[in-house]
Formats: C-alpha cells, structure tokens, sequence
C-alpha cells in the first residue's frame, strides 16, 4: 500500500457505529450532526468511503458444509451465523434472495439501512 493510504481499522469502525447510530435516529444528517457534534461534510466523506470500501471487498464467513443422509432433508439447508444465528432453508431460493437476508443478517439484522461495509 502506498504511504499515506493505510487503513485504520478503528477510525473504520467508529464512522461505521456513527452512521448506524444515525440511521436509527429518526433524525436527518444535518440535525444528527449538530446533535453530535460532528461535522456534516466528514459524516458525509466517511459514509462514501465505507460504501465504497464494501463494494470493494465482499465479506466472507468461515462455511462447514455438512452432508446429510436422511431422506427427509434432502432439499434443506441450515446456515449458522455468528452468535449461533440460524438460517433455515427448505426447497429451492433464489440466489439474490438469499444472498441480501444474509447481508441484512450479518450487519445484525437492521432492516431499512445501508448494510455495514
């Protein structure tokens, strides 16, 4: 990586905690960002870039894939997630389907925001 261009993993995490936080308000950003004393230009940069950054890198989970031999599962799948979070899926999904309820679950399960990148 070049000089100057490191990532700092916990500046990262906070901007991501703050545009959570203000998500869930209930308030706009400008009313968020004077509540908070934040400066309305940076939550703005900050929230670009994490977008930007989780477009970049698809996040992966460790994946145990376990075959089952009784009948009566054929056509299922369990998918457990961190804090032993299940995911039960029986007969066919479609991919895009599935692959935006685990977004929403990896990020917590906050309905209605942009997943955390």
């Amino acid at each position: 990586m070049a000089r100057g261009t490191r990532r700092n993993l916990k500046k990262q995490a906070f901007w991501r905690r703050r545009l959570r936080a203000q998500a869930g308000s209930g308030l706009s950003v400008r009313a968020w960002c004077r509540q908070h004393d934040t400066r309305e230009s940076a939550f703005y940069w900050w929230r670009a870039q994490l977008a930007r950054r989780g477009a970049e890198a698809p996040p992966f989970a460790p994946v145990r894939v376990v075959a089952d031999t009784v009948p009566e599962a054929a056509g299922r799948i369990e998918i457990v997630l961190p804090g032993d979070r299940r995911v039960h899926i029986i007969g066919q999904v479609e991919r895009r389907m599935l692959a935006d309820v685990l977004a929403v679950l990896a990020d917590g399960g906050r309905v209605g925001e942009a997943p955390a990148c």
